[in-house]
Parts: C-alpha cells; structure tokens; sequence
C-alpha cells in the first residue's frame, strides 16, 4: 500500500492553473477478491473517484493509465515552469 501526492500546475488552452493529485492504494475490497485505488484532484476530477483491479500492481497501472487520460492535452509542471513526469511508482 502506498500514497502518491502531488501539487503542480496545469496548462489548459493558455491557462495555467493549480493542480493537486492523490493516489492511495492499492487496497483490497472487503470481499478480498479485487483492488482499489482511491485518486483525489478537485481541479481535474471535482471528486473522488476509485479505479479497480484484480491485483494490486494492475490498479496502480489503471489508475495511472485513468490519469493520463484525464491528463489528456494539458501539459503538468512544476513552479518553476519544468515538465513533470507522472509515473508515481517509478
């Protein structure tokens, strides 16, 4: 189990604005036979969303494969204006 926080920036069309992402997890169901992860980004997402899986390293690649999506065509970096990677269990 593990936590992946994150605060940064979004380009969106011109527009830069703050970006926060949590990622907790993987966590089993409480019937044992799946995994979860929980991700967090109010400026993305509005809410909490979980992503689910059969193992625990396959939900942590679906969340991040979910991320990237929703990621799609804005550019994330940092203060200081340099790119970031998301590859949280790298």
């Amino acid at each position: 189990m593990g936590e992946y926080y994150l605060t940064a920036f979004i380009d969106e069309r011109g527009q830069r604005r703050p970006f926060s992402l949590k990622v907790d997890g993987p966590f089993a169901t409480t019937e044992n036979k799946d995994y979860y992860c929980k991700i967090q980004s109010p400026e993305l997402l509005g809410k909490e969303f979980n992503v689910y899986g059969e193992n625990g390293s396959k939900t942590k690649q679906l969340a991040l494969k979910f991320i990237q999506i929703c990621l799609q065509g804005k550019k994330v970096y940092d203060a200081e204006g340099q790119p970031l990677s998301l590859n949280p269990w790298d």
